[in-house]
């Protein structure tokens, strides 16, 4: 899929509309990946910072999360939901954060074991 030159829109604006319509359309599934920005920039035949520009009119609209590890759909139902009643975050939104932090957790963990191991005896000079 390209960007058509002859729309009005911008070219985020037109990436931002197609992905919103596979979101939707449950194209893309809630809580699946929306691919990566290189992925959707060669998909889109649009730079990086353009699709990122796209993705993040989708984060402000409520139908992407975005962590460290990619940005994710939404339930579309939850998100027209949420915005009706006022509620909170949406709760796979909460847990894939939880994931992201749970991992970074497990990788520091590892790199200072790493570490303590590589110097033994350094902890005990402070």
């Amino acid at each position: 899929m390209t960007i058509a030159e002859d729309d009005p829109r911008q070219p985020y604006e037109q990436a931002a509309e197609t992905l919103r319509r596979e979101i939707r359309d449950g194209v893309i599934k809630p809580g699946r990946n929306v691919g990566s920005v290189r992925d959707l920039a060669s998909r889109f035949k649009i730079s990086p910072t353009t699709v990122q520009k796209a993705l993040g009119v989708l984060r402000d609209e409520g139908l992407l999360t975005t962590t460290a590890r990619g940005s994710y759909a939404r339930d579309p139902k939850q998100v027209a939901d949420a915005g009706k009643s006022g509620s909170g975050p949406d709760l796979s939104e909460v847990l894939l954060k939880l994931e992201h932090v749970t991992s970074q957790l497990s990788e520091l963990r590892d790199r200072v074991e790493r570490l303590e191991a590589s110097h033994p005896g350094r902890a005990d000079e402070n």
